[in-house]
Protein backbone atom coordinates (compact mmCIF):
# COMPACT_ATOMS: atom_id res chain seq x y z
CA UNK A 1 0.00 0.00 0.00
CA UNK A 2 1.27 3.69 -0.17
CA UNK A 3 0.76 3.98 3.04
CA UNK A 4 3.14 1.54 4.36
CA UNK A 5 5.62 2.15 1.29
CA UNK A 6 6.60 6.12 1.61
CA UNK A 7 7.31 5.28 5.22
CA UNK A 8 9.82 2.46 4.09
CA UNK A 9 11.29 4.19 1.38
CA UNK A 10 11.88 7.32 3.35
CA UNK A 11 13.47 5.72 6.46
CA UNK A 12 15.01 2.68 4.64
CA UNK A 13 17.31 5.65 2.74
CA UNK A 14 18.95 6.78 5.86
CA UNK A 15 19.55 3.45 7.15
CA UNK A 16 20.50 0.87 3.73
CA UNK A 17 24.32 2.37 3.84
CA UNK A 18 24.71 1.72 7.77
CA UNK A 19 23.01 -1.60 7.57
CA UNK A 20 25.17 -2.86 4.26
CA UNK A 21 28.27 -1.44 6.00
CA UNK A 22 27.34 -3.22 9.56
CA UNK A 23 26.83 -6.89 7.45
CA UNK A 24 30.44 -5.81 5.54
CA UNK A 25 31.99 -5.43 9.17
CA UNK A 26 30.78 -8.75 10.13
CA UNK A 27 31.43 -10.49 7.38
CA UNK A 28 35.52 -9.27 7.88
CA UNK A 29 34.99 -10.06 11.65
CA UNK A 30 33.63 -13.48 10.71
CA UNK A 31 36.45 -14.67 9.01
CA UNK A 32 39.23 -13.87 11.32
CA UNK A 33 39.99 -10.47 10.30
CA UNK A 34 42.93 -12.22 7.88
CA UNK A 35 40.72 -11.61 4.48
CA UNK A 36 43.05 -9.32 2.51
CA UNK A 37 40.67 -5.97 1.69
CA UNK A 38 41.08 -6.68 -2.19
CA UNK A 39 40.76 -10.81 -2.22
CA UNK A 40 36.86 -10.49 -2.87
CA UNK A 41 37.61 -7.65 -5.40
CA UNK A 42 40.08 -10.28 -7.20
CA UNK A 43 37.77 -13.27 -7.03
CA UNK A 44 34.62 -10.53 -8.51
CA UNK A 45 36.50 -10.04 -11.53
CA UNK A 46 37.90 -13.48 -12.35
CA UNK A 47 34.22 -14.29 -12.20
CA UNK A 48 32.61 -15.15 -15.89
CA UNK A 49 29.20 -13.36 -16.02
CA UNK A 50 26.66 -14.49 -18.56
CA UNK A 51 26.50 -12.01 -21.76
CA UNK A 52 22.70 -10.62 -20.11
CA UNK A 53 21.08 -11.64 -17.28
CA UNK A 54 19.81 -9.70 -14.17
CA UNK A 55 22.27 -9.51 -10.98
CA UNK A 56 20.99 -10.15 -8.04
CA UNK A 57 22.89 -10.46 -3.70
CA UNK A 58 24.39 -13.72 -3.73
CA UNK A 59 22.59 -14.14 -0.27
CA UNK A 60 19.19 -13.69 -1.83
CA UNK A 61 19.75 -16.52 -4.51
CA UNK A 62 20.78 -18.83 -1.80
CA UNK A 63 18.15 -18.05 0.03
CA UNK A 64 15.09 -18.16 -2.21
CA UNK A 65 16.33 -20.35 -5.62
CA UNK A 66 15.53 -18.24 -8.35
CA UNK A 67 11.66 -17.97 -9.29
CA UNK A 68 10.98 -14.40 -10.20
CA UNK A 69 8.12 -13.49 -7.34
CA UNK A 70 10.80 -15.41 -4.61
CA UNK A 71 13.23 -13.14 -5.30
CA UNK A 72 11.10 -9.99 -5.27
CA UNK A 73 10.22 -10.81 -2.12
CA UNK A 74 13.24 -11.28 -0.58
CA UNK A 75 14.66 -8.24 -2.75
CA UNK A 76 12.12 -6.24 -0.33
CA UNK A 77 13.47 -7.56 2.40
CA UNK A 78 17.07 -6.78 1.85
CA UNK A 79 19.52 -4.83 3.50
CA UNK A 80 20.07 -3.63 -0.28
CA UNK A 81 16.53 -3.30 -1.71
CA UNK A 82 18.04 -3.40 -5.47
CA UNK A 83 19.17 -5.51 -8.38
CA UNK A 84 20.61 -4.58 -11.92
CA UNK A 85 19.22 -5.84 -14.77
CA UNK A 86 22.22 -5.82 -18.04
CA UNK A 87 22.03 -7.04 -21.14
CA UNK A 88 23.34 -6.46 -25.34
CA UNK A 89 22.04 -3.36 -26.88
CA UNK A 90 22.41 -2.59 -30.89
CA UNK A 91 24.30 0.08 -32.13
CA UNK A 92 20.88 1.44 -33.68
CA UNK A 93 19.41 0.86 -30.93
CA UNK A 94 22.02 3.06 -28.64
CA UNK A 95 21.51 5.49 -31.52
CA UNK A 96 18.01 6.23 -30.81
CA UNK A 97 18.79 6.75 -26.71
CA UNK A 98 18.45 10.10 -24.81
CA UNK A 99 21.39 10.16 -22.61
CA UNK A 100 22.98 12.21 -19.98
CA UNK A 101 25.95 11.93 -17.48
CA UNK A 102 25.32 9.66 -14.45
CA UNK A 103 25.90 11.44 -11.15
CA UNK A 104 28.80 10.83 -9.06
CA UNK A 105 26.43 8.78 -6.76
CA UNK A 106 25.41 6.07 -9.13
CA UNK A 107 28.53 6.24 -11.00
CA UNK A 108 30.43 4.57 -8.29
CA UNK A 109 28.28 1.69 -8.36
CA UNK A 110 27.57 1.33 -12.10
CA UNK A 111 32.08 1.36 -12.77
CA UNK A 112 32.31 -1.24 -10.30
CA UNK A 113 29.33 -3.29 -12.57
CA UNK A 114 30.76 -2.49 -15.61
CA UNK A 115 34.41 -3.75 -14.45
CA UNK A 116 32.72 -6.95 -13.02
CA UNK A 117 30.89 -7.99 -16.12
CA UNK A 118 33.27 -6.64 -18.85
CA UNK A 119 31.18 -6.74 -21.55
CA UNK A 120 32.37 -7.20 -24.96
CA UNK A 121 29.92 -4.59 -26.92
CA UNK A 122 27.26 -2.04 -25.79
CA UNK A 123 25.28 -3.03 -22.89
CA UNK A 124 21.79 -1.08 -21.12
CA UNK A 125 21.36 -1.47 -17.21
CA UNK A 126 18.13 -1.44 -15.72
CA UNK A 127 18.49 -0.46 -12.09
CA UNK A 128 15.49 -2.45 -10.39
CA UNK A 129 13.85 -1.20 -7.33
CA UNK A 130 11.62 -3.30 -5.07
CA UNK A 131 11.23 -0.49 -2.69
CA UNK A 132 10.36 1.88 -6.02
CA UNK A 133 7.53 0.18 -7.45
CA UNK A 134 5.50 0.51 -4.51
CA UNK A 135 6.37 3.88 -4.23
CA UNK A 136 5.35 4.80 -7.77
CA UNK A 137 1.77 3.35 -7.58
CA UNK A 138 1.53 5.27 -4.38
CA UNK A 139 0.49 8.03 -7.35
CA UNK A 140 -1.94 5.84 -8.60
CA UNK A 141 0.39 5.12 -12.13
CA UNK A 142 0.86 1.44 -13.72
CA UNK A 143 3.61 1.14 -11.30
CA UNK A 144 7.06 1.59 -11.50
CA UNK A 145 8.70 -1.27 -14.36
CA UNK A 146 10.17 -4.30 -12.58
CA UNK A 147 10.22 -8.10 -13.70
CA UNK A 148 7.26 -10.03 -13.35
CA UNK A 149 6.05 -11.46 -10.11
CA UNK A 150 4.30 -14.72 -12.21
CA UNK A 151 6.91 -14.67 -14.81
CA UNK A 152 5.15 -12.41 -17.38
CA UNK A 153 6.73 -11.08 -20.99
CA UNK A 154 8.84 -8.31 -19.18
CA UNK A 155 12.44 -8.68 -19.95
CA UNK A 156 13.42 -9.38 -16.46
CA UNK A 157 11.39 -12.93 -16.51
CA UNK A 158 13.18 -14.42 -18.86
CA UNK A 159 16.67 -13.06 -17.88
CA UNK A 160 18.78 -15.73 -15.96
CA UNK A 161 19.79 -14.65 -12.05
CA UNK A 162 22.87 -13.80 -11.45
CA UNK A 163 24.68 -13.99 -7.95
CA UNK A 164 26.11 -10.83 -7.35
CA UNK A 165 28.39 -10.38 -3.97
CA UNK A 166 31.84 -9.13 -2.40
CA UNK A 167 33.12 -5.77 -4.15
CA UNK A 168 30.58 -5.94 -6.61
CA UNK A 169 27.64 -5.14 -4.81
CA UNK A 170 29.68 -3.29 -2.11
CA UNK A 171 28.50 -0.02 -4.15
CA UNK A 172 24.64 -1.20 -4.02
CA UNK A 173 23.29 0.83 -1.37
CA UNK A 174 23.94 4.20 -3.05
CA UNK A 175 22.83 2.78 -5.85
CA UNK A 176 19.55 1.78 -4.44
CA UNK A 177 19.04 5.16 -2.31
CA UNK A 178 20.26 7.15 -5.95
CA UNK A 179 17.87 5.08 -7.91
CA UNK A 180 14.82 5.43 -5.56
CA UNK A 181 15.47 9.28 -5.25
CA UNK A 182 15.36 9.75 -9.03
CA UNK A 183 12.24 7.56 -9.20
CA UNK A 184 10.52 9.90 -7.03
CA UNK A 185 11.93 12.80 -8.60
CA UNK A 186 10.49 12.07 -12.01
CA UNK A 187 7.08 10.61 -11.00
CA UNK A 188 5.99 13.33 -8.21
CA UNK A 189 6.89 15.78 -11.08
CA UNK A 190 4.60 14.17 -13.25
CA UNK A 191 1.62 13.43 -11.28
CA UNK A 192 2.60 17.41 -10.07
CA UNK A 193 2.36 18.94 -13.64
CA UNK A 194 -1.00 16.67 -14.45
CA UNK A 195 -3.36 17.68 -11.67
CA UNK A 196 -2.08 21.63 -12.18
CA UNK A 197 -2.88 21.53 -15.56
CA UNK A 198 -6.04 20.35 -14.43
CA UNK A 199 -6.56 23.33 -12.72
CA UNK A 200 -5.15 25.67 -15.43
CA UNK A 201 -8.08 24.14 -17.27
CA UNK A 202 -10.92 25.68 -14.80
CA UNK A 203 -9.63 29.01 -14.28
CA UNK A 204 -11.76 31.67 -14.15
CA UNK A 205 -10.81 35.34 -15.31
CA UNK A 206 -11.86 36.42 -11.39
CA UNK A 207 -9.51 33.59 -10.15
CA UNK A 208 -6.64 33.39 -12.28
CA UNK A 209 -4.32 35.35 -10.87
CA UNK A 210 -4.25 33.63 -7.50
CA UNK A 211 -4.23 30.60 -8.75
CA UNK A 212 -1.34 31.21 -11.12
CA UNK A 213 0.79 31.76 -8.53
CA UNK A 214 -0.06 28.72 -6.29
CA UNK A 215 1.24 26.84 -9.18
CA UNK A 216 3.78 29.08 -9.46
CA UNK A 217 5.03 28.54 -5.71
CA UNK A 218 4.32 24.69 -6.19
CA UNK A 219 6.34 24.25 -9.25
CA UNK A 220 8.93 26.91 -7.95
CA UNK A 221 9.51 24.26 -4.57
CA UNK A 222 9.61 21.12 -7.06
CA UNK A 223 12.63 22.55 -9.17
CA UNK A 224 14.28 23.60 -5.99
CA UNK A 225 14.09 20.36 -4.92
CA UNK A 226 15.45 18.66 -8.48
CA UNK A 227 18.10 20.53 -8.48
CA UNK A 228 19.13 20.09 -4.75
CA UNK A 229 18.57 16.22 -5.82
CA UNK A 230 21.23 16.66 -9.43
CA UNK A 231 23.87 18.34 -6.60
CA UNK A 232 23.28 16.00 -4.07
CA UNK A 233 23.86 12.94 -6.20
CA UNK A 234 26.87 14.69 -7.67
CA UNK A 235 28.58 14.80 -3.89
CA UNK A 236 27.35 18.34 -2.93
CA UNK A 237 25.70 18.86 0.18
CA UNK A 238 22.84 21.16 -1.32
CA UNK A 239 20.69 23.09 1.23
CA UNK A 240 17.26 21.79 1.32
CA UNK A 241 15.43 24.34 3.86
CA UNK A 242 14.28 26.50 1.66
CA UNK A 243 12.68 23.77 -0.85
CA UNK A 244 11.53 21.40 2.62
CA UNK A 245 9.91 24.73 3.58
CA UNK A 246 7.75 25.39 0.20
CA UNK A 247 6.88 22.20 0.63
CA UNK A 248 5.56 21.92 3.41
CA UNK A 249 3.62 25.33 3.88
CA UNK A 250 2.03 23.63 0.00
CA UNK A 251 1.23 20.73 2.28
CA UNK A 252 -0.13 21.99 5.22
CA UNK A 253 -2.76 24.38 3.54
CA UNK A 254 -3.99 21.39 1.85
CA UNK A 255 -4.15 19.16 4.86
CA UNK A 256 -6.89 21.78 6.59
CA UNK A 257 -8.74 21.21 2.56
CA UNK A 258 -8.43 17.50 2.97
CA UNK A 259 -9.62 17.16 6.78
CA UNK A 260 -12.29 20.14 6.38
CA UNK A 261 -14.09 17.97 3.18
CA UNK A 262 -13.80 14.32 4.09
CA UNK A 263 -17.09 13.63 5.20
CA UNK A 264 -18.97 15.68 3.29
CA UNK A 265 -20.55 13.00 0.67
CA UNK A 266 -21.74 10.84 3.56
CA UNK A 267 -23.55 14.06 5.28
CA UNK A 268 -25.27 14.28 2.14
CA UNK A 269 -26.48 11.41 1.21
CA UNK A 270 -30.21 10.92 1.18
CA UNK A 271 -32.00 7.60 2.35
CA UNK A 272 -32.18 6.42 -1.94
CA UNK A 273 -28.19 6.50 -1.77
CA UNK A 274 -28.25 9.49 -4.14
CA UNK A 275 -27.10 13.35 -3.17
CA UNK A 276 -29.59 16.15 -4.68
CA UNK A 277 -26.64 18.05 -6.80
CA UNK A 278 -28.58 21.24 -5.47
CA UNK A 279 -27.17 20.84 -1.90
CA UNK A 280 -23.67 19.25 -3.50
CA UNK A 281 -23.02 22.69 -5.35
CA UNK A 282 -23.56 24.61 -2.37
CA UNK A 283 -21.87 22.78 0.46
CA UNK A 284 -18.87 22.26 -2.43
CA UNK A 285 -19.28 26.12 -3.31
CA UNK A 286 -21.00 28.07 -0.90
CA UNK A 287 -23.77 30.29 -1.51
CA UNK A 288 -22.22 31.13 -4.95
CA UNK A 289 -22.02 27.63 -5.69
CA UNK A 290 -18.58 27.84 -7.15
CA UNK A 291 -18.01 24.10 -7.16
CA UNK A 292 -14.82 25.10 -9.72
CA UNK A 293 -12.77 26.22 -6.38
CA UNK A 294 -13.10 23.10 -4.34
CA UNK A 295 -12.33 21.15 -7.38
CA UNK A 296 -9.51 23.18 -7.98
CA UNK A 297 -8.04 23.16 -3.94
CA UNK A 298 -8.63 19.18 -4.83
CA UNK A 299 -6.03 19.30 -7.38
CA UNK A 300 -3.89 21.40 -5.46
CA UNK A 301 -4.12 19.56 -3.00
CA UNK A 302 -2.97 15.97 -4.75
CA UNK A 303 0.04 17.66 -6.26
CA UNK A 304 0.87 19.33 -2.71
CA UNK A 305 0.64 15.14 -1.62
CA UNK A 306 3.16 14.47 -4.07
CA UNK A 307 6.23 17.12 -3.59
CA UNK A 308 5.77 16.53 0.37
CA UNK A 309 6.10 12.65 -0.53
CA UNK A 310 9.33 13.83 -2.97
CA UNK A 311 10.60 15.97 -0.25
CA UNK A 312 11.03 13.58 2.24
CA UNK A 313 12.66 10.63 0.53
CA UNK A 314 15.13 13.70 -0.94
CA UNK A 315 15.88 14.64 2.84
CA UNK A 316 16.08 11.57 4.20
CA UNK A 317 18.10 10.24 1.20
CA UNK A 318 20.69 13.37 1.67
CA UNK A 319 21.14 12.18 4.64
CA UNK A 320 22.05 8.68 4.26
CA UNK A 321 24.56 10.04 1.76
CA UNK A 322 26.37 12.12 3.40
CA UNK A 323 27.11 10.07 6.71
CA UNK A 324 26.61 6.49 5.75
CA UNK A 325 27.87 4.61 8.93
CA UNK A 326 24.86 7.01 10.61
CA UNK A 327 22.31 4.69 11.76
CA UNK A 328 20.53 8.72 12.79
CA UNK A 329 18.27 6.54 15.45
CA UNK A 330 16.42 9.81 16.38
CA UNK A 331 16.00 11.04 13.06
CA UNK A 332 14.09 8.27 11.76
CA UNK A 333 11.46 8.52 14.42
CA UNK A 334 10.65 12.18 13.32
CA UNK A 335 10.97 11.28 9.94
CA UNK A 336 8.49 8.56 10.88
CA UNK A 337 6.08 10.89 12.37
CA UNK A 338 6.11 13.33 9.21
CA UNK A 339 5.52 9.89 6.92
CA UNK A 340 2.49 9.59 9.21
CA UNK A 341 0.90 13.05 8.71
CA UNK A 342 1.61 12.52 4.87
CA UNK A 343 -0.05 8.89 4.77
CA UNK A 344 -3.30 10.31 6.41
CA UNK A 345 -3.43 13.11 3.84
CA UNK A 346 -3.09 10.55 0.74
CA UNK A 347 -5.30 8.35 2.81
CA UNK A 348 -8.01 11.28 3.14
CA UNK A 349 -7.47 12.42 -0.40
CA UNK A 350 -8.08 9.14 -1.91
CA UNK A 351 -11.22 7.78 -0.09
CA UNK A 352 -12.59 11.77 -0.79
CA UNK A 353 -11.50 11.38 -4.43
CA UNK A 354 -13.88 7.55 -4.09
CA UNK A 355 -16.68 9.06 -2.88
CA UNK A 356 -16.87 11.90 -5.02
CA UNK A 357 -15.98 9.94 -8.27
CA UNK A 358 -18.62 7.20 -7.33
CA UNK A 359 -21.54 9.89 -5.99
CA UNK A 360 -24.71 9.18 -7.84
CA UNK A 361 -27.23 12.55 -8.30
CA UNK A 362 -30.31 13.50 -8.43
CA UNK A 363 -32.58 16.24 -9.70
CA UNK A 364 -36.15 17.68 -8.42
CA UNK A 365 -39.35 16.58 -10.52
CA UNK A 366 -38.71 19.19 -13.05
CA UNK A 367 -35.01 18.00 -13.62
CA UNK A 368 -35.36 15.80 -16.55
CA UNK A 369 -32.88 12.53 -16.31
CA UNK A 370 -30.86 13.46 -18.94
CA UNK A 371 -29.86 17.03 -17.67
CA UNK A 372 -28.84 14.98 -14.08
CA UNK A 373 -26.68 12.50 -15.88
CA UNK A 374 -24.96 14.89 -17.79
CA UNK A 375 -23.93 16.91 -15.13
CA UNK A 376 -22.73 13.91 -12.70
CA UNK A 377 -20.73 12.68 -15.71
CA UNK A 378 -19.04 16.30 -15.91
CA UNK A 379 -18.94 16.21 -12.39
CA UNK A 380 -16.94 13.01 -11.80
CA UNK A 381 -15.05 13.73 -14.88
CA UNK A 382 -13.61 17.03 -12.98
CA UNK A 383 -12.82 15.35 -9.94
CA UNK A 384 -11.54 12.17 -10.84
CA UNK A 385 -6.98 11.78 -10.88
CA UNK A 386 -5.64 12.47 -14.29
CA UNK A 387 -3.66 9.30 -15.79
CA UNK A 388 -0.11 9.65 -15.56
CA UNK A 389 2.45 7.66 -16.91
CA UNK A 390 4.77 6.00 -13.70
CA UNK A 391 6.57 3.99 -16.10
CA UNK A 392 9.52 5.03 -14.87
CA UNK A 393 12.78 3.50 -15.39
CA UNK A 394 16.87 4.29 -13.93
CA UNK A 395 18.84 2.47 -16.48
CA UNK A 396 22.81 3.53 -17.83
CA UNK A 397 24.35 2.74 -21.05
CA UNK A 398 27.31 1.63 -21.46
CA UNK A 399 28.85 2.33 -25.30
CA UNK A 400 31.06 0.76 -27.48
CA UNK A 401 33.65 2.98 -26.54
CA UNK A 402 33.35 2.03 -22.80
CA UNK A 403 31.37 5.44 -22.02
CA UNK A 404 28.92 5.30 -19.62
CA UNK A 405 25.96 7.31 -20.04
CA UNK A 406 22.54 7.92 -18.02
CA UNK A 407 19.30 6.60 -20.45
CA UNK A 408 17.20 9.69 -20.20
CA UNK A 409 13.40 10.17 -20.54
CA UNK A 410 11.76 11.51 -23.60
CA UNK A 411 12.05 15.57 -23.23
CA UNK A 412 8.90 16.84 -21.86
CA UNK A 413 8.31 21.20 -22.51
CA UNK A 414 5.40 21.82 -20.24
CA UNK A 415 5.61 25.76 -19.20
CA UNK A 416 2.84 26.95 -17.38
CA UNK A 417 -0.19 27.84 -19.28
CA UNK A 418 -1.59 30.77 -18.33
CA UNK A 419 -5.35 31.85 -19.22
CA UNK A 420 -5.88 33.45 -22.41
CA UNK A 421 -8.45 36.20 -22.94
CA UNK A 422 -10.71 35.58 -25.47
Amino acid sequence: MPVELVAVVAIAALVTAWLLWRFSRGATTASGGHTAPNAAAEVEVRTEFPPEGLLVPADVLRSVGSTSGAIWDALEAAAAPVAVEYYPVSEAEVARFRTGPVNATAQQAMVGIVEALNPKSPTLFRVVLPKGAELVKAAGTSGFRGFSRSGGKTAHAVLKPVAAGGALVAGWPVLAVAGTVLAVDMVAQREQRAHQRRVEAILSRQEERAYVERITDQRSADAQLSRAISLMLDGGKPNLELALKSADDEFYRSQQFLEKHRGVIDELVDNDGKVDYRRLEETLGGKEKEVDHFIRELHLARAAIAMRRKALVTYAASLALADRTNPYAALRRFVGSQVHQLEDADAVATELTERLTQVELKGRWRDSDKSVATRQERFRAQVSPPKIDGDTEIRYLMTSSGELHQVLPPAEDEPLQLAQDE
